[in-house]
């Protein structure tokens, strides 16, 4: 009797092991498709990246509601690309980019033409903060939003950034959505909680080793660790929930 509850028990704790493996095996694939998506960070919000034909599409959301930014147009085949923003508020923002030479796209930009009118003509380039005019001087007053305290409004006197909108004809802010600067912190205390349930002793002779002989850890310390064993992998889990955020 003795043995079969014994036998029990261990059966147990097996399948639990296992079905903890398997879940865990599920929400790191889920996590790491999650982290490793493509999109761009614009507004507070990260915008997901979906290639629909020949258009590229930049899906997402904030508090004030959803963000759907379309680009027309397929790089070094096309002369133009249309930039077309639905922001909350239902705010509608239509530009045109024009470029200097259809087969190659990387010769720059012509101009860049709203619904009306050009409002842009200049040089871009890519990785630098400021569109630049034709007399080569920076366009320090592009990207003026209506913001108060920080927040930002969907208004009739909103207006995207036109280095932005240069962005998004080329694709040139694509990112992955996870944040590595929270995820490598992460990994490192769930390494460090391993190692220390798995050798108990390990860091507290490490430290010692040199100046005691055979140093034994007091009573505080163990209660200390054992805390640390549940504090240090909540911080890693709030610092992975963190790099997948969506915001900056």
């Amino acid at each position: 009797m003795f043995i079969e509850k014994i036998k029990e028990a261990l059966s147990r704790n097996i399948f639990i092991k296992v079905l903890s493996a398997v879940v865990l095996a599920v929400v790191l694939t889920f996590y790491f498709k999650v982290f490793f998506a493509t999109g761009v960070y614009y507004d507070n919000s990260f915008l997901k990246k979906e290639q629909v034909s020949s258009d590229r599409h930049y899906i997402g959301k904030n508090k004030y509601g959803g963000i759907h930014i379309t680009i027309k147009g397929i790089v070094n085949k096309h002369p133009e690309a249309e930039v077309i923003y639905r922001l909350p508020n239902d705010i509608n923002k239509r530009y045109t980019v024009t470029f200097k030479d259809a087969g190659n796209w990387n010769l720059g930009i012509e101009n860049i033409k709203d619904e009306d009118d050009i409002v842009f003509e200049g040089d871009y380039r890519k990785g630098s903060y400021f569109l630049f005019d034709k007399n080569g001087e920076p366009l320090v007053s592009d990207a003026v939003r209506v913001r108060a305290n920080g927040e930002i409004f969907y208004n009739v006197n909103y207006k995207p950034s036109l280095k932005g909108v240069a962005d998004f004809a080329y694709s040139a802010e694509d990112t992955i959505r996870g944040k590595y600067e929270f995820f490598i912190p992460a990994v490192f205390l769930f390494i460090i909680t391993f190692i220390d349930i798995r050798y108990p002793l390990f860091f507290f002779t490490l430290e010692h080793f040199l100046d005691v002989k055979d140093p034994e850890p007091s009573d505080f310390y163990i209660s200390m660790q054992r805390v640390s064993w549940v504090v240090l992998p909540i911080i890693g889990i709030v610092l992975m929930i963190a790099a997948i955020s969506g915001s900056m």
